[in-house]
């Protein structure tokens, strides 16, 4: 089938199985009031007709209507609002005023992807198609003032940091798709987000510094109000892509830990892989903050009902927000008319455990019993190193303990204390997440060590 009719007006844009989508191409978008667009720019009714769901869905969104925002509070022609609230200000073509240019007022679709106009023009050439950004910058360079500071805050997060241990693997061509989800932005956003087939060797010879992290549009997505949200304030929706809660049912099969779909947005990645008690190469991985929160821990085969320690609801299990609660604590903002903050350093704010009625009564409080938690759980463990003695005697072969062929010769007292000892470790909490599971680890580590040494 021709993708054109051969006039210069007219362009078959596609045919679905019930629709049929035609636009035209080659005369200027209308502006507000009989004004035209020209330059670059089109606008995003013009995306419209080839992009109708993503239009759609955008169209609910707070970027959509970020003019409508000004006008309701008297601010539409104010000159420190309107680059962030509409579309390609001070650039050829870009917004002017709403008289001349409404089509392109709030933040529409090539706020972020770039003037489309070349790509409308000729839309069988792929070289001119918009890109599709995976760089928080595309965000930060609204969500960067006093009263939206999101961007400079992640920039402060490790989640802004690309892994050096995975980056050096990923420029090697290895490991993409087994640590790619969650160390790298790139893979996840097309993989794991977009869908599509991505080589594992993607990333050959990027160095670290051009490889992306956990970037804004991994969590949130930019289209479309998720619903996700557990229960925002002032209409608002911040597009996760993922549940900010799941209430879940412990479990210890490593079937059931290691799908990611289960989890909440944190967890996707805050989870346990497929290790137990019983690895002997690597220990539990480096993030199993999601599962030590609800309670629970991977058991090998035919083990699952009997855990080295029985699960345990976490007293923070319930919190309205889960993770978030703490962890992006919602901060008054300095505009009357802008919303709370929500914390992206990611960072615990004492407030927050002060918050609610039956938790902690202030956050000094909350201090000295965090401080207290924290130092009894690092002195057990510390104790619990000691006891068992230099890593070369028991730790995991690839982690300075004996080479694999010796492991056999660890006793399950051990298998079952390292594991316990450094399932609270990489959870980097210090108890805090679930403090009755983990001083049931703590006692059940320390007992273990005793039995050897009777």
């Amino acid at each position: 089938m021709k993708t054109a009719i051969h006039n210069p007006i007219w362009v078959f844009l596609g045919i679905g199985i019930t629709t049929m989508s035609i636009f035209i191409v080659g005369c200027p978008p209308k502006g507000g009031n009989g004004g035209e667009l020209s330059g670059p720019f089109v606008g995003a009714a013009r995306c419209q007709p080839c992009h109708a769901n993503i239009h759609q869905n955008w169209g609910q969104t707070l970027h959509a209507g970020a003019m409508d925002a000004l006008q309701a509070v008297g601010h539409a022609d104010d000159p420190n609002c309107l680059p962030c609230h509409t579309t390609g200000l001070g650039e050829q073509g870009g917004f002017v005023d709403l008289a001349t240019t409404a089509a392109l007022a709030g933040v529409q679709c090539e706020s972020c992807h770039g003037p489309a106009g070349p790509h409308v023009m000729n839309v069988t050439d792929a070289a001119l198609r918009p890109p599709v950004p995976v760089a928080s910058e595309v965000c930060g360079k609204c969500h960067t003032t006093d009263t939206y500071p999101q961007f400079p805050q992640w920039k402060q997060s490790t989640h802004a940091v690309v892994t050096e241990d995975p980056a050096t693997n990923f420029s090697a061509g290895l490991l993409l798709s087994t640590c790619g989800p969650c160390h790298s932005g790139d893979y996840r956003f097309q993989a794991i987000i977009r869908g599509e087939s991505v080589p594992g060797n993607l990333l050959m010879d990027v160095p670290r510094d051009q490889q992306h992290a956990v970037e804004c549009v991994i969590c949130h997505d930019p289209h479309s109000r998720t619903g996700n949200a557990a229960n925002p304030d002032d209409a608002r929706d911040f597009q996760l892509r993922y549940a900010e809660v799941m209430l879940l049912q412990q479990n210890n099969s490593v079937a059931v830990l290691t799908d990611e779909s289960r989890y909440n947005l944190c967890a996707h990645c805050h989870r346990t892989r497929d290790r137990t008690w019983t690895s002997t190469t690597r220990g539990p991985h480096e993030s199993v903050q999601g599962n030590v929160f609800i309670g629970e821990m991977p058991m090998p085969a035919g083990e699952e009902n009997t855990p080295l320690v029985p699960n345990t609801n976490s007293t923070h299990r319930f919190v309205p927000a889960q993770c978030a609660t703490c962890h992006m604590f919602r901060q008054d903002t300095p505009s009357q008319f802008a919303p709370p903050i929500a914390n992206h350093t990611f960072a615990v704010q004492l407030d927050a455990c002060s918050s609610a009625p039956g938790c902690h009564p202030s956050p000094a409080v909350a201090e000295a019993d965090l401080i207290n938690l924290r130092t009894e759980v690092r002195n057990r463990m510390e104790a619990i190193l000691a006891r068992l003695g230099p890593p070369s005697t028991w730790d995991y072969s690839a982690e300075g303990g004996p080479p694999e062929p010796q492991q056999a010769a660890i006793p399950d007292a051990i298998k079952k204390t390292r594991f316990l000892y450094k399932y609270i470790l990489h959870d980097a909490s210090e108890g805090v997440h679930n403090p009755s599971y983990v001083r049931l680890m703590l006692s059940e580590a320390e007992r273990l060590l005793t039995s050897i040494n009777k």
